[in-house]
């Protein structure tokens, strides 16, 4: 596992305190166990959620589920110092937008191109040792802390707007430096746009490593604020491709792009029948192996089309569609170069206006 600056995500701590209301209320999703002791606390709170955190890191739900079984028995630091351990994980689930809780296996059970289009949350559930810790245990209660997830992870391909490019592909383009993370950039084909939005790091193979207590974490929605400022000061990365999907040039200009709407605005998706992955069994585990990468479902194949665009010319889908619209179309102009029943319709008339 590759051993990366941790992801952080902040989040709400909720205190389980040990009445049979709040028992109740969190056992909803977050099961505790009953036999607690007074020396320790108990909390909950949102560990991760699908989509694009501060950091412009970007969690798929296919790898957040992939990954769901490497939270649980972590530990809890402070501001991720690892050698100030003040309690631990000992409980995760997932829920929907509306709070709903959802069985991992049955997520697990459904196809990543399905999962992909859902949003996921991941709660936990840890313990501070209180009796080590009485000071920190009181600031908790009283909102001063918030929740850090921590990750590792082995890979990861870009993300521009709702274009997803592998590695490889945003190397070319100059899109994988941390400095370009979180600007706005488009990219262009041919004079066609096929992505305009932010620059994200779809993070792939995740080993979640812990949870940190953080004292003062950025304002999400002051650090929108900055960041759209920013794009306004520093312009729009853009990037012209030509038919060979080759880059021609790659500029920065001034944005005329409405910056609190960009997030809102579509581009060229991912095609259904790409896999980033093809695992050689189900549920896929961190020991799965894995038989195919950037796979073509529908042909069974390697997918030829660049950033697994459904709309490419080389998309596996449109060769297929424009060979066999050639074929139909030369079969039919064979078809009508050997029509011979309108010279056979003029020859009888000629024959029966002499009858």
């Amino acid at each position: 596992m590759s051993i990366n600056k941790p992801i952080t995500l902040e989040a709400e701590i909720k205190i389980i305190e040990g009445t049979e209301e709040l028992m109740k209320e969190a056992a909803a999703v977050i099961e505790f166990p009953a036999n607690k002791t007074p020396d320790v606390l108990f909390f909950s709170g949102c560990f991760v959620s699908s989509g694009e955190n501060l950091n412009h890191a970007y969690f798929m739900p296919s790898e957040l589920v992939k990954s769901f079984n490497t939270i649980v028995n972590k530990p809890l630091d402070i501001e991720h110092a690892e050698d100030v351990i003040v309690g631990h994980i000992f409980s995760s689930a997932f829920v929907d937008s509306v709070g709903k809780k959802l069985e991992h296996s049955e997520l697990a059970s459904i196809d990543s191109a399905t999962l992909d289009r859902m949003d996921l949350d991941i709660l936990i559930g840890g313990i501070i040792y209180k009796s080590r810790f009485p000071e920190l245990s009181e600031e908790v209660k009283d909102g001063v802390w918030k929740l850090s997830m921590e990750t590792y992870f082995q890979d990861y391909d870009i993300k521009v707007g709702d274009l997803i490019l592998s590695k490889q592909e945003a190397e070319s383009m100059g899109l994988t430096t941390s400095e370009v993370l979180g600007k706005m950039a488009k990219i262009i084909k041919r004079g066609i746009q096929l992505a305009s939005g932010e620059v994200a790091r779809v993070l792939r193979d995740l080993m979640f490593s812990g949870c940190g207590l953080v004292k003062q974490p950025a304002n999400p929605k002051s650090l929108i604020f900055e960041t759209a400022k920013k794009h306004e000061e520093d312009g729009i990365i853009v990037v012209e491709l030509d038919k060979e999907d080759k880059v021609v040039s790659t500029k920065t200009e001034k944005s005329d792009i409405d910056t609190v709407d960009i997030r809102r605005q579509t581009s060229v998706g991912i095609c259904v029948s790409y896999k980033k992955y093809v695992y050689a069994s189900e549920p896929v585990g961190p020991d799965t192996e894995i038989l195919h990468e950037n796979w073509c479902t529908l042909f069974e194949t390697g997918c030829t089309s660049f950033g697994h665009d459904a709309t490419d010319p080389n998309c596996l889908r449109n060769k297929a569609e424009n060979t066999a619209r050639t074929y139909a179309q030369s079969k039919l102009r064979k078809a009508e170069n050997n029509d011979n029943r309108g010279r056979l319709l003029d020859e009888l008339k000629q024959v029966l206006s002499k009858i």
